[in-house]
């Protein structure tokens, strides 16, 4: 065998050097040894630091000293500072971010690097190595420009036999990538013919940073999947994750899919949330195939890291599929926003209640449905009460928007979806027309992802209309635009309780595909969709649902609330009642979610031991 051959040359040290390229089983072709080694490791189960971790030990079990090339070649590990003159000053958040998606990576035993561009990381190494991602890379960018790759050491990795390593031919895979730098470990990192390097990254314009990190290796901090499909969701996954990191004292980690303001609390999402915000069979149906390659991809992720609970939010459709294909892998799942069973479907409670481990509910009235069914069921609580719809600055707001004191403000919200927005929009345009105008404003909150669309919109509306209209973004505009209205028209969904919160009187709206439309109403059990009504049992905000969503039934309401009229009282004193019912205790609905899913955490690993 070849140990023999290298004891009969009184070999005494062994320098591992070279690409590392795991070998498909199939590709195996081992003696009697070698076939007792991988038998012994179980090889399936391990990745290639604790492969090749463990050949090191058996090399020494035969009498050979195995030697990192870092000993006998100090001079090619990566100094500490910027190796170039480009500077990476501008991608500080994108750095910082690889840094952490690389580690939890490595943490993984799956890979070493990561490419992070504009705030989401867009491609992750596997075992057909750090070229083939580069390559991947050029796919995935949010915005046509390249990304930053992070090529970090793993965590606690035998660096005898494997360090990160850079060249000339990894810049220029970057250059032909169109990557804007490359940051590595200082003193953990091989750079090869660092003058060469260097010289290649000024050239393409390049930056590279080798900075110092401490050892990070592999504890017992819980790992949190989280899967957020939309908007609302996005806000109730952040304060999950906010509590969670409260509750843990920052030892927690996450991964999953999420939109920006997850993004802000630490995850590093799989893809982009906004793939997944579509409504509506007839809107579904186009890009069905692309959302079923999605859960499986959100599967897959999910099997590979091992998390210690999934936490899907809302969004059914996705989520539960992709809960369904975990199913029975020992990972706790657990699901944040109960289906609206009691409105439609109700045979759904008994379908989805073996493929969970808890529900987390926002309604005081929704865990029967479920616990009839043997699903442990908590309601903990509406996550609108820690919003800050009630703290708008209404005065600030139109001095900002040179909106006259007096004047009359109408807000519009046509919803957060591209397909809600298509029809919406078009019934919101022929209200404004039967309102009067003389002293009118009409002021749009919207998300980032659907300002382009709505401003093409409106831009083809009569000059007469579209001057009264101004868009705005952001959580906090729409906040002060809601403390600013005397009156609102809004798409059915969370902004039905953010307005009763400011206390702003209104009028739901909604229209489907006529396909969606009639298999809804073949479906839904309940004779309101407005939360508002579901809660009080009785319709306090007018619901204008596919045919009566039109200028001339929708324009007579808002004219009686932009006019003071008593309905608009009633309405909101009605506001108080509802709202008081969502909450039974003064603990934050984000909180005691927190506690259910780390519970949940607790109580599976007991059970698993």
């Amino acid at each position: 065998s070849g140990l023999n051959i290298l004891k009969q040359q009184n070999v005494k040290e062994l320098v591992m050097i070279g690409d590392v390229k795991m070998p498909s089983l199939k590709d195996l072709r081992p003696d009697l040894r070698t076939a007792k080694f991988f038998a012994k490791l179980g090889v399936q189960a391990l990745g290639d630091n604790s492969l090749l971790s463990a050949a090191a030990a058996e090399l020494e079990a035969e009498g050979f000293r195995v030697v990192g090339v870092d000993e006998i070649l100090s001079d090619l590990l990566a100094p500490e500072g910027m190796l170039g003159s480009v500077s990476a000053a501008e991608f500080a958040e994108d750095i910082i971010l690889g840094i952490n998606a690389a580690r939890d990576l490595g943490r993984r035993d799956v890979g070493q690097a990561v490419i992070a561009n504009s705030g989401q990381v867009i491609v992750e190494e596997d075992s057909a190595g750090t070229a083939d991602m580069i390559n991947r890379s050029r796919e995935c960018s949010p915005n046509g420009e390249g990304g930053i790759l992070v090529k970090i050491k793993k965590p606690g990795q035998d660096r005898r036999m494997d360090l990160p390593t850079i060249g000339a031919d990894t810049v220029e895979q970057a250059r032909q990538a169109g990557l804007k730098g490359i940051v590595i470990q200082a003193d953990e990192s091989i750079v090869v013919d660092l003058e060469e390097v260097v010289k290649a990254a000024n050239s393409a314009g390049i930056f590279i940073e080798a900075v110092r990190l401490t050892d990070d290796k592999a504890t017992s901090v819980p790992e949190i999947y989280i899967i957020a499909g939309e908007p609302s969701g996005d806000h109730l996954g952040a304060r999950l994750m906010a509590a969670l990191k409260s509750q843990t004292g920052d030892e927690v980690r996450f991964s999953g899919i999420g939109g920006p303001e997850m993004t802000k609390q630490g995850l590093s999402s799989l893809f982009p949330m906004s793939e997944l915000t579509v409504m509506g069979l007839a809107e579904v149906l186009p890009r069905l195939p692309k959302l079923l390659r999605r859960i499986r991809e959100a599967a897959r992720h999910i099997l590979n890291i091992k998390p210690d609970v999934v936490v899907t939010i809302d969004a059914p459709d996705f989520s539960l599929r992709v809960a369904k294909k975990i199913q029975g892998k020992s990972i706790p799942l657990v699901h944040y926003v109960a289906p609206s069973v009691w409105a439609w479907k109700p045979g759904r409670a008994k379908k989805i209640a073996p493929i969970l481990d808890h529900l987390m509910t926002l309604l005081p009235f929704e865990p029967p449905y479920f616990e009839r069914e043997g699903l442990a069921s908590t309601f903990v609580g509406h996550s609108i009460l820690e919003s800050d719809a009630a703290m708008g600055d209404g005065a600030a707001f139109r001095s900002r928007h040179n909106i006259d004191p007096v004047a009359k403000v109408l807000t519009v919200l046509p919803g957060s979806r591209h397909s809600e927005v298509k029809f919406l929009l078009p019934a919101i345009f022929d209200a404004i027309k039967h309102l009067d105008h003389s002293n009118l404003r009409v002021i749009l909150p919207t998300v980032e992802t659907l300002e382009t669309e709505i401003k093409q919109a409106i831009a083809i509306w009569p000059e007469e209309i579209s001057k009264l209209v101004t868009i705005v973004t952001g959580e906090e505009a729409k906040i002060d635009a809601f403390a600013a209205s005397d009156a609102a028209i809004a798409a059915s969904g969370t902004v039905a309780l953010e307005l009763a919160m400011a206390r702003v009187p209104y009028v739901t709206i909604y229209k489907f595909n006529a396909l969606t439309a009639v298999i809804a109403r073949r479906l839904v059990k309940t004779p309101f969709v407005n939360i508002i009504n579901v809660l009080l049992d009785r319709e306090v905000v007018p619901e204008l649902i596919q045919e009566d969503c039109r200028g001339d039934v929708i324009a007579p309401h808002i004219t009686k609330f932009l006019s003071g009229d008593d309905s608009a009282k009633l309405q909101v004193a009605n506001f108080e009642e509802a709202i008081a019912r969502l909450q039974d205790d003064d603990q934050k609905p984000s909180e005691r979610a927190a506690k259910v899913v780390l519970e949940v955490i607790v109580q599976h690993a007991k059970l698993s031991k």
